[in-house]
């Protein structure tokens, strides 16, 4: 009985072609060179990173150019009905005109805004 080393030593299932390493050389250098080669990039894929960008300024601009306008409307209609337009006339600010010889003190100042104005009045005034 044959033993298995001997029979497989006698076959080599690998060969090498004719010519392999006196061509390698070549065959690495061209390769080289077309990798070196820049290579044409698609316009979409540059694009694509600014698509997003573009999607969302667009969208901003429609919601304020065609929704936002819609919305105020709908508050200014509502604000000519009767009822809140007299809630809104009740809610006018009152003008107060000064003379030059009127000159509060801090104190009186701290004293008015803390019994005659609402702590709500002092936070919106605060925002604006």
């Amino acid at each position: 009985m044959e033993n298995f080393d001997d029979r497989y030593k006698r076959k080599n299932p690998f060969s090498v072609p004719e010519r392999y390493f006196e061509q390698l050389d070549k065959r690495i250098e061209r390769r080289i060179e077309v990798e070196k080669r820049p290579q044409k990039v698609p316009l979409v894929t540059l694009l694509k990173p600014y698509v997003g960008l573009v999607a969302i300024f667009l969208l901003a601009l429609f919601v304020v150019q065609v929704v936002l306008p819609h919305v105020v409307d709908k508050d200014r209609m509502l604000a000519r009905d009767g009822k809140e337009v007299t809630a809104l006339q009740e809610n006018k600010v009152e003008t107060f005109e000064f003379d030059a010889g009127f000159n509060p003190t801090d104190e009186e100042i701290l004293e008015y805004l803390s019994t005659e104005v609402s702590d709500y009045e002092l936070l919106y005034a605060d925002l604006y």
